[in-house]
């Protein structure tokens, strides 16, 4: 079973989304996302999500994702890399798919809902089912926006947690809804990806972050998640910075978060394939805000 997996009881922490760097004939720039990933990594986060929304893996090719998948794995020595791996229009062929992202090296596969099937929350419970009685990696399942609906019930994931599932990127936005996974399987990891929830969620149980934040400060990321995991007074101020980063990435992400790191010396074109329309008082505010940042020290 895959809960025996070795690896399979590393994924608690932060986990770093990861951006695509794109040229401006709209294609990747590999050499640009080697020096991205090592960044990352030299940030020590717990493990990286490659091919994940930040990703913008809704406008790349399979192979564009299995290469990103396979590069951040090659980089990462013993940091785990997890991976999206269901994103054919063709369920038949999300098996096949699975089986191929498996082989890039990754440490654990991603699932998303298909679009449509949350309809039927007991039908999209078979499927995902189907899928992890299959993988023999750790599988994360992810509530990603991008497809509707994309909301998964409680109760389906508890079940699916008793069959092995290593956890779910909770996107409810809701102290509610985070709580009521928490509840049905304490036993699976339950990731964070709304930043103003995010300290009370952790002192509900929430044993991992994946947040845009990651994206271009996840050393901030890290360090907020040790002192909060620990009852550090500094939590509350550092979660503070977090909420204020949220808010203005929010503005034009992720070309917001690729601004924050090219202030950081990463040498990021700020094109992206998803349709983004960045504004100069946007810009201006990533720059305000990582000067703030810098003075007091949070990037590390």
């Amino acid at each position: 079973m895959i809960q025996n997996h070795p690896s399979a009881a590393s994924f608690k922490g932060v986990f770093s989304l990861l951006l695509t760097p794109f040229t401006a004939n709209g294609a990747i720039d590999w050499n640009t996302y080697d020096k991205y990933v090592d960044w990352q990594l030299s940030k020590q986060p717990d493990g990286l999500f490659a091919v994940c929304g930040s990703s913008e893996m809704k406008w790349l090719s399979f192979e564009e994702r299995l290469e990103l998948a396979k590069r951040a794995a090659q980089r990462s020595g013993k940091i785990p890399v997890i991976a999206t791996a269901n994103l054919n229009p063709d369920i038949s062929k999300h098996a096949s798919e699975i089986a191929e992202m498996s082989e890039t090296g990754i440490s654990g596969i991603v699932l998303t809902p298909p679009s449509g099937m949350g309809e039927d929350q007991s039908k999209l419970g078979d499927y995902f089912a189907s899928l992890l009685e299959g993988c023999q990696l750790p599988v994360i399942v992810y509530e990603w926006p991008h497809v509707t609906p994309y909301l998964i019930d409680p109760q389906i994931f508890g079940k699916l947690a008793d069959l092995g599932l290593t956890g779910i990127k909770d996107t409810t936005c809701t102290l509610e809804g985070i709580q009521f996974k928490i509840q049905m399987a304490s036993q699976s990891v339950v990731y964070q990806a709304n930043t103003p929830f995010m300290l009370d969620a952790i002192r509900m149980g929430a044993q991992g972050i994946m947040a845009i934040t990651t994206a271009s400060a996840a050393g901030l990321v890290v360090d907020f998640w040790q002192k909060a995991t620990h009852n550090h007074p500094d939590a509350e101020v550092l979660h503070q910075h977090l909420v204020y980063l949220d808010a203005i990435l929010r503005l034009g992400y992720p070309a917001m978060a690729k601004h924050l790191a090219v202030c950081q010396g990463i040498p990021f074109d700020l094109y992206t394939r998803w349709p983004v329309t960045l504004k100069n008082e946007a810009l201006k505010a990533i720059e305000i805000w990582y000067n703030y940042a810098k003075r007091l020290e949070l990037l590390y």
